[in-house]
């Protein structure tokens, strides 16, 4: 009996499934943000106390959806790879020590440090929304930020998803790899002589850009 052929995941639609459901948790924060800081006629201390709690609450949607990510996308290629579940002991120590890391070191790819540049756009949003003149400008000003926040949100979620298969491959033991590119005219030109070239796992180039959605599998 021939052995079974296994179809390669797709790379980055868990990522967008995860950004499409977050992206709507998001807009309802922010809509009840905006509710209250009307029903306050935007006070000075009530929008600096609505922008506080709403980022953190951001930031906690955000590290819960970004864990549940990688542990999907680390399962996903290694039953592609194994054909089998991966120990879930060694899956959560592994995941929580690669999510430490990436909430807390600058980041090689985006060059942030998450909470900092986190806080950095809500304390730019807070003051735009004070300096604004009218209430319908202090709502824009709320929206604006949130868009600035899914941007780095986006960034995050394919550097997650990258982070888990790159770590299902090497802990499945894959030496070589190659690497991928996205067919469709907004490849660029190093991606696109990068594609079809096989790799060490250990000795992958850098991607050449923010997000950048080249790929990797086993060679």
């Amino acid at each position: 009996m021939p052995p079974r052929k296994r179809k390669f995941p797709s790379p980055y639609s868990l990522a967008d499934s995860s950004n499409a459901v977050l992206s709507k948790r998001i807009l309802k924060l922010a809509a009840e943000a905006k509710q209250r800081m009307m029903q306050f006629k935007f006070d000075e201390l009530n929008v600096m106390d609505t922008m506080r709690v709403l980022y953190l609450d951001i930031d906690k949607d955000c590290r819960r959806t970004f864990k549940k990510l990688y542990h999907d996308r680390f399962t996903e290629m290694w039953l592609f790879l194994k054909d089998k579940q991966p120990d879930e002991d060694e899956l959560d120590e592994l995941l929580e020590l690669e999510l430490e890391r990436l909430f807390e070191d600058v980041d090689e790819q985006t060059h942030y440090i998450w909470s900092t540049e986190l806080n950095r756009k809500r304390d730019k949003a807070t003051e735009a929304i004070w300096a604004s003149p009218s209430k319908l400008q202090k709502q824009l000003e709320v929206d604006k930020g949130i868009r600035w926040v899914s941007q780095q949100i986006g960034f995050y979620m394919d550097i997650v998803s990258d982070k888990a298969a790159f770590a299902a491959l090497k802990e499945a033991g894959v030496d070589l790899v190659m690497w991928n590119a996205q067919e469709d005219t907004r490849v660029c030109k190093t991606c696109e002589r990068l594609d079809g070239e096989i790799f060490e796992l250990d000795r992958i180039p850098e991607k050449p850009h923010l997000r950048c959605r080249c790929w990797l599998s086993p060679a």
